[in-house]
Parts: structure tokens; sequence; C-alpha cells
């Protein structure tokens, strides 16, 4: 940054006082399919979802796959399968949630090795804090009884517990009001990634507007969006700014 020019000791008086603040948009493609199956190339985002992460650890008994017997074994990579997918089956259970197993790292790794660790990850996701925690906590019970079920040892951590941010209903309503200007059916939904708008929360209102991406693809060299939808999104955008009035 100085090389730049900047000032790194100068950024903390860039830093806003609520009282010099109207309101925060933020402008982001969808990073999901819903706009697209709905066929509409612009949607007012009603919140953001909390988001959990754990990272667990499964400790078993290393062994060699020719010499030990079936019966009998500690094999955490199995364990952690069976956590996987009762992860899955957790939150396929239930509305309003989400869950992955995104992280997976068997120790040694060697294919002639019975698994004696296992690493994975899990992220828990949800617009209603209560609805994200209580999966959070029933996930965390089923790897404790599987793990207690194969003699494996466990340990669980949280490493992510961000509450869900709901965007503020009167900056929603002027976002909406521009997107119907611009001729356009005005439609909301919940975002599943999060976003700046969850930290700017802190200080002022927030809004979000969403425009649609080619099969909700993001963070990909496949992310794509038409011309015509960003054209959309800045008009709206515009529209928003020039007419901008708080309550």
């Amino acid at each position: 940054m100085r090389d730049f020019g900047l000032d790194p000791a100068g950024i903390p008086a860039l830093a806003r006082r609520k009282d010099q603040v109207l309101a925060f948009v933020e402008i982001h493609i969808e990073q999901g399919p819903v706009l697209e199956a709905n066929g509409l190339p612009v949607g007012i985002v009603a919140a953001i979802a909390g988001c959990t992460r754990l990272a667990v650890r499964l400790e078993g008994e290393a062994g060699h796959a020719g010499t030990v017997p079936m019966q009998g074994r500690r094999d955490a990579l199995a364990g952690a399968a069976e956590c996987a997918l009762a992860v899955e089956r957790l939150a396929a259970g239930r509305p309003g949630v989400l869950a992955t197993v995104g992280q997976f790292a068997p120790e040694p790794g060697a294919i002639n090795v019975i698994p004696g660790a296992v690493r994975f990850s899990v992220d828990a996701r949800g617009a209603a804090d209560p609805d994200r925690l209580a999966l959070v906590a029933d996930i965390e019970r089923e790897v404790g009884a599987i793990a207690r079920r194969r003699k494996l040892g466990v340990a669980l951590d949280r490493t992510l517990d961000a509450t869900a941010c709901a965007c503020t209903p009167w900056v929603m309503d002027r976002i909406e009001a521009a997107v119907k200007a611009e001729g356009i059916a005005p439609f909301r939904l919940v975002s599943g990634a999060g976003h700046d708008t969850m930290t700017m929360a802190d200080l002022t209102d927030v809004g979000m507007l969403f425009v649609r991406c080619e099969r909700g693809i993001s963070h990909n060299p496949a992310e794509a969006i038409t011309p015509q939808d960003a054209g959309i999104g800045a008009r709206v955008l515009l529209r928003l700014l020039e007419n901008f009035l708080k309550p």
C-alpha cells in the first residue's frame, strides 16, 4: 500500500459514524439459480443466511488393509463417511436450512492403510438463526453418537458462528419501487451466501439487489451474466439513488 502511495495508518480515520450514513445498498450476482428459474433479471434480497462452520476430527486406529479383520476395525474414514451422510439427511429433513461437508482429509491417506484419523468440515446455513442452530446441535449430537458406536475419538470445534442478517424493510421497499419502475415484476429472495451487507448492518440500514447469473454458478471460470441483465441492474440502482428518500 505504501508503494502505491497510500498510508495504512490513515485507515481508521476513514471510518463512518452512524449519523454520517443514510443506508448501505449492495448489488451482486445471485450466486444461485432462483432468479433464472423464475425468468427474472433482478431480485430484492430479503435476508442473508447465517452460517455455522464446524471442524471435526475423528480418531480411530490405523492398520494394514490386508491383515486387520473387518470385525473390530476402528476405521475413522468409514465413521466420517457415515457422519457426512448424517449431515445430508439432517439438513434434507427440514425446510429453510442447508448443510455441506466440503472438506475431507483422511490420515495417513495411503491406499493400503486403514485410516487412523479423518478431518472434515461442516457448513450449515439458514435464514432463521433458531433453525440453523437447531440443525447444528442435531449434527453435533449425531456425530458424537456415531463416534461412540464406532469406538472413535471425536473433537469438534465451531470455527464460525455468523448470525443471519435481515435487510431493512424500508430499504427493500425503495429497491422494489425502482425494480417496478423498470417494468420488472418484484421478487424477494434469501441469499444463502454471505455478503458485505451483513457487516454494514452493524452501522446502518441495509438492502441488496441480486442480478441473475447463468445456472447460479459463481467463483468459477464459468460464472456469467448477460450485458442486458447487468444494464438492468445498473438502471435499477440509478433509479434508487435518484429517488432515494429516507423515511
